[in-house]
């Protein structure tokens, strides 16, 4: 499961339901891996304009520092896509990107935990129509009532 916890600002400048974000996630990435994926990830608000990134605490547990600066999704969840790419790079195969240890930045760049985090910002368009499909059924179920029997 892959739990996004967000802190009360970014959460009310992003105006994103996180908890239906890591449902869609984790379904779609244990569907994907066919491993039971088990992430717990703080996001907070970037102090560096044009950067996000991520810090490993545990195997499970991690912080990712969100890039607010474009406030539109394509660019919230194409770096949040990203950042998480990198926890399962390391909860599921052992590979954490240590920038530290490239000389240049072409090495960090064509990195391939780097490639392979951007690889996963190609799904960026097809999971905001899945969160947004999902926002709208949740919409209509409780326009309809349908929660109760009237």
């Amino acid at each position: 499961m892959i739990l996004l916890t967000p802190s009360r600002n970014l959460k009310k400048e992003t105006n994103i339901d996180y908890n239906v974000l890591g449902k869609i996630l984790t379904i779609v990435l244990e569907h994907n891996h066919k491993k039971k994926i088990h992430l717990n990830v703080k996001i907070y608000k970037s102090r560096t304009s044009g950067t996000s990134s991520c810090y490993q605490l545990t195997k499970r547990n991690y912080i990712v520092h969100l890039d607010t600066s474009k406030s539109n999704h394509k660019w919230l969840f194409g770096s949040l896509l990203h950042e998480l790419r990198h926890c399962i790079q390391y909860n599921l195969f052992g590979v954490w990107t240590d920038k530290v240890h490239f000389r240049t930045w072409n090495d960090y760049f064509y990195s391939k935990e780097e490639v392979d985090a951007r690889k996963m910002e190609s799904l960026t368009s097809q999971v905001i129509k899945l969160y947004r499909s999902f926002i709208k059924l949740n919409k209509q179920f409780r326009d309809f009532e349908l929660g109760k029997l009237s």
